[in-house]
């Protein structure tokens, strides 16, 4: 079992930017010495509340310099807003400047930020694709050529190449069909931080198609999580954040809820988005979100049954990520619910 933290760095109304990504960089600094394997971000923009993890790139490399042992996954980078020949060699670099401690999560990314991007939806799966293969090319050739729909390359040299000799590769998303593809290419994949039925097809197709090819699965599984010594003060302290939480989750779907722009997202193969899931953030409850098993909240003896009941009941998993920063919790909270986790959680499932 592989061990994670999950930081989406979202900035709740009113949150001091710089105060965010100080904190983030502390949580790394403490996973690290508290022997976590991976810190976690994703891509986003244009709506801070989701995330303001614009840049995880960079992010890396500073948190590079204040560690010596955690890796590093991006989760997800949004293919189709990047020219991808930029892209493979700025990822290339950031592999250099965490000395091979990165790894790669690749995704079309959130249905809401292709019309800020000013990026057609209907190309966005043909993007993906051909963004995915230039990017392989890129670092394994020293030149190559590409003929595509979108783009068409001409004997490049992409410099430069990353320092490991292979990119570990992450899959993110809710299709069968994309995590199907992952397996065959002996990729990992990610899932969590909302209801767990919504990922189990996907993720019974990646592990049956593992075992169909023979490739080792890696099904990685995020859970937003608050820990304390006991369970009544667990609840007390997380209840409000928690639901400020999923209002800051929902702010970007209501940028896409027009009938319009549901077509659009159909048509682009975003039917996710186009069947408004994320507006029901807005009408969770705390019972709903513990009860449906979305987020955990209690003590670490609590987790580690609960976890036992989530493998046998939906999917299993062979790392685990904590996303422990969420809804404006204070530093010390975050850190406690880390330092818990690291110090009774991971010894349990070892």
């Amino acid at each position: 079992m592989k061990f994670g933290i999950y930081n989406e760095i979202q900035a709740s109304p009113g949150a001091n930017y710089k105060q965010r990504y100080d904190e983030a960089l502390r949580s790394v600094e403490l996973g690290d010495a508290l022997g976590y394997d991976v810190f976690m971000t994703l891509e986003h923009h244009f709506f801070p509340t989701f995330s303001i993890s614009v840049n995880p790139l960079a992010f890396f490399a500073a948190a590079a310099q204040r560690t010596r042992n955690i890796r590093f996954r991006a989760m997800c980078h949004t293919l189709p807003v990047h020219n991808p020949l930029v892209l493979a060699g700025e990822i290339a670099q950031c592999d250099h400047l965490t000395d091979g401690r990165l790894e790669v999560g690749v995704g079309r990314g959130h249905g809401w930020l292709f019309d800020p991007a000013s990026v057609p939806m209907a190309d966005s799966i043909g993007l993906y694709e051909e963004s995915l293969e230039i990017l392989q090319r890129a670092w394994s050739n020293e030149r190559f050529s590409f003929e595509g729909k979108h783009y068409k390359v001409r004997d490049v040299q992409v410099v430069p190449k990353p320092l490991q000799p292979s990119l570990k590769i992450f899959q993110t998303g809710t299709s069968a069909r994309v995590f199907g593809d992952a397996a065959r290419k002996g990729w990992g994949v990610f899932v969590g931080a909302a209801s767990p039925p919504m990922f189990a097809e996907a993720v019974h197709t990646y592990a049956n198609t593992c075992k169909e090819v023979g490739n080792a699965p890696h099904v990685g599984l995020v859970v937003p999580a608050f820990l304390a010594a006991d369970e009544a003060t667990a609840h007390r302290e997380a209840e409000r954040a928690m639901m400020q939480s999923y209002r800051n989750l929902a702010v970007p779907q209501a940028s896409i809820n027009s009938e319009e722009t549901k077509a659009r997202l159909r048509e682009g193969g975003f039917h996710f988005y186009a069947g408004g899931f994320l507006n029901q953030l807005n009408d969770y409850t705390y019972d709903y979100v513990i009860k449906n098993d979305i987020a955990f909240v209690g003590t670490p003896t609590q987790f580690v049954d609960w976890l036992a009941r989530f493998r046998r009941q939906y999917y299993d998993f062979q790392e685990l990520a904590v996303m422990g920063d969420f809804g404006g919790l204070e530093e010390w909270q975050i850190a406690r619910t880390l330092t818990l986790f690291a110090r009774e959680v991971m010894p349990a499932l070892r």
